[in-house]
């Protein structure tokens, strides 16, 4: 099969990592297969925050827990609830993708193209990874905003999504079975 097909199909969502760091080159890898996604018009106005500091990424999970809560984002309140919450999973490293809406015309769309290419390029290296959705909805909640800020989203930016990189804890699952009538072929 081929090596890219076979790491599409190959990579999971991982939910519990090691502490073991991961190499910078490891890293700039990944986030180099971020830079070269596809952006609408060739815009490229995503940005990249690369946390590797875990007290930065703990107290950056206990100011989103806090902030969920606050605003009362009810897809993740009992997430954020739960005493055993923990936003990039023990992960050691969390990154932030932010795209500048007043520059690319499907920011959105851009950041998810930028999170999967980094998906793919960390399954090759054998680094584990998962999105993590819930600053999307607190990111400019101005009690939030300044932490981003802090760890260099820039202001004109909306974040619109976010992972978590590690080792797996575990092996990785196989995938569950996909589901039925989800194609159909014309012609």
């Amino acid at each position: 099969m081929n090596a890219v097909i076979e790491a599409i199909i190959g990579r999971r969502s991982v939910r519990a990592y090691r502490p073991d760091p991961v190499p910078a080159s490891n890293l700039e890898e990944i986030v180099k297969a971020g830079l070269y996604a596809p952006s609408a018009r060739n815009a490229q106005a995503w940005h990249i925050s690369v946390i590797r500091d875990g007290e930065k990424i703990a107290s950056l999970g206990a100011e989103l827990k806090a902030a969920i809560i606050r605003c009362g984002v009810e897809r993740y309140l009992s997430l954020a609830r739960s005493p055993d919450y923990r936003m990039g999973f023990g992960a050691p490293v969390f990154m932030i993708v932010s795209a500048d809406p007043g520059v690319s015309v499907c920011p959105e769309q851009d950041s998810a193209l930028v999170l999967g290419n980094m998906f793919l390029a960390a399954h090759s290296l054998g680094v584990a990874s998962c999105w993590v959705n819930q600053l999307c909805p607190v990111a400019d909640d101005p009690a939030f905003r300044w932490r981003l800020d802090s760890l260099g989203v820039p202001a004109s930016h909306k974040v619109y999504g976010a992972a978590a990189f590690g080792y797996a804890v575990d092996p990785r699952p196989a995938a569950a079975p996909r589901r039925e009538g989800t194609v159909s072929w014309i012609g």
